[in-house]
């Protein structure tokens, strides 16, 4: 998941893109990660899409990035027990998106990711489970 470690390298600021809380790019890493779980497929157009989009997040822990994205990647599998493991992984990620730029940010990125590859059912799915989450 090298691509994913590029996603948080270095982030820009801009009235389009606001500078995130670090909260908020660990939960939207998580829902990333949680997203190429749900067709259990990981395209080549899925990483093009990780690498093209990297450059507009950043990373500011002691916790290094792979190390959050190891134990990220633990939570989307256990998440993925129950429909109900999946709406409190959704509201988790959630929770943590502060800010409507945020949680538009995490939107633009989750449908952007789905597209690379074309959107399946199931991704329909649980992309309107997030958009109803962040809306509520």
């Amino acid at each position: 998941m090298k691509f994913l470690e590029k996603l948080f390298g270095g982030e820009s600021s801009s009235a389009l893109h606001p500078e995130l809380k670090q909260s908020e790019r660990e939960a939207i890493i998580d829902l990333l990660i949680m997203a190429i779980y749900v067709d259990d497929h990981l395209s080549l157009s899925e990483t093009k899409e990780f690498d093209d989009t990297t450059d507009s997040l950043g990373w500011d822990s002691n916790t290094g990035l792979s190390v959050y994205i190891s134990s990220g990647t633990d939570r989307a599998r256990n998440a993925r027990s129950s429909e109900e493991a999946i709406d409190a992984f959704i509201d988790f990620v959630a929770e943590r998106l502060t800010s409507k730029g945020s949680k538009e940010r995490a939107l633009t990125l989750l449908n952007d990711l789905f597209m690379a590859d074309g959107k399946t059912d199931k991704e329909k799915v649980f992309f309107s489970k997030v958009e109803a989450a962040f809306a509520g």
